[in-house]
């Protein structure tokens, strides 16, 4: 069946050649380059390249720096904490007074 399919694609190709001088020189072009002969690279140039990358890597800055979270000072003063609460209050009021009045 694996023969079948492969004849098959190959007069799929064939037609398509015949049918378009577009897919015949992209056919033609990507058998040249498949029968190209390819370079070898040796192993030694591929660990290079990855210690070259892991030394990059390593050199960036990191995008997150990692601190200790602050220490959330106590409330000093307990009267400037009510009217800061009170403050807050009051202008919650007021907005949702405005929103009211426009609908």
């Amino acid at each position: 069946m694996s023969d079948e399919y492969a004849e098959r694609a190959q007069q799929a190709r064939e037609l398509l050649a015949r049918s378009s001088p577009a897919a015949a020189r992209a056919m033609r072009a990507r058998d040249q380059e498949a029968a190209r002969p390819r370079r070898v690279v040796e192993e030694g140039r591929w660990a290079l390249i990855d210690w070259q990358v892991k030394q990059s890597i390593e050199a960036q800055p990191q995008l997150v720096e990692v601190s200790p979270p602050e220490v959330e000072e106590a409330v000093k003063d307990e009267e400037a904490e009510r009217r800061r609460v009170s403050l807050a209050r009051a202008r919650m009021r007021a907005r949702a007074h405005r929103q009211n009045d426009k609908s």
